[in-house]
């Protein structure tokens, strides 16, 4: 009698099992974007004072090509070290937020020079599933 029922619950057990890693791969798909505004904004400086433009085109959605705007801005402001970090958002929708950035870095002399950016960030929330809480992700360009 128990041998019957080995069977059908080794069966059980692997079908629960490959449903648990479904799910698990399914979570891990979407690697753009940050799970909150803040994150953002973080790796987007991180990407900046690094000058690695894979940083930033992680935060920015699949469907946007920005590959030649994140360069630009990368090569226009990128490479040094932003101090004394102050972060304003603005929300003109609530899926949609401005970041004012303002700081200074110092130049090659060692003075202290200004640094003022802004930036947009989206939130999207794909699918019905309530464990998929949505990601934030970089536009780069002001929308109010």
């Amino acid at each position: 009698m128990q041998a019957k029922k080995l069977p059908h619950l080794i069966c059980g057990q692997l079908t629960v099992s490959i449903a648990i890693v479904l799910t698990l791969q399914a979570c891990a798909v979407n690697k753009r974007g940050a799970p909150t505004p803040d994150r953002v904004v973080e790796q987007y400086l991180s990407a900046l004072e690094t000058k690695k433009e894979h940083l930033m085109l992680d935060l920015i959605p699949e469907n946007f090509n920005l590959t030649k705007e994140v360069r630009t801005k990368i090569d226009k402001i990128g490479g040094r070290k932003i101090q004394d970090r102050q972060i304003v958002y603005t929300k003109p929708k609530s899926s949609l937020w401005n970041a004012k950035i303002k700081g200074f870095y110092l130049d090659s002399s060692g003075n202290k020079q200004k640094f003022e950016d802004s930036i947009v960030l989206e939130y999207q929330n794909k699918g019905d599933l309530k464990l998929y809480a949505g990601r934030w992700y970089l536009l780069l360009e002001d929308r109010e």
